[in-house]
């Protein structure tokens, strides 16, 4: 279910790979040393052992926030998926007396107190809370994405 989207995610990682640095606020490098985007690239790479590179066009590069959104958008697709296996787990644990009680989840901490021998899914249910938080950002980068306005988005810190 999910191992299909490790290539998603692969591409994803990729298009953030290229890097928008030295071409100052919208992209023209003026006032920028020519040779600042090549320096940091190499350093970058040096520093994380990454290959990133950087953006062929700057101008572009600076107004373009689409990566972002691609890989929230991934991102969010996974924790999707991942939330239902979660929901899945949690309906198919329920019991013992009274639930579906397909499956038996490792006890993690004390079940309930009116309810004896019910282990709680907590494992599931944090997991779940992951994926709601992984999704909520999505919006959040969407919309910070959608806020910037001609060669300049200043929203990007948001994201």
């Amino acid at each position: 279910m999910i191992g299909e989207d490790i290539d998603r995610v692969r591409e994803a990682r990729n298009l953030v790979r290229e890097i928008n640095l030295g071409g100052t606020a919208i992209g023209t490098g003026i006032n920028s040393h020519p040779d600042y985007p090549k320096v940091v690239e190499t350093k970058l790479q040096e520093v994380t052992k990454r290959p990133f590179i950087t953006a062929g066009n700057l101008i572009e590069a600076t107004q373009d926030t689409g990566a972002y959104v691609q890989i929230s958008g991934v991102l969010k697709r996974v924790s999707t998926k991942l939330s239902k296996i979660c929901n899945d787990l949690r309906l198919l644990s329920s019991g013992p007396r009274c639930g579906l009680n397909e499956i038996n989840l490792p006890k993690m901490q004390p079940g309930s107190s009116i309810m004896p021998g019910k282990v709680n899914p907590v494992i599931p249910e944090v997991v779940n809370q992951v994926c709601f938080s992984v999704i909520g950002n999505d919006i959040t980068v969407t919309l910070a994405c959608e806020g910037g306005q001609l060669e300049l988005n200043v929203f990007e810190p948001v994201v």
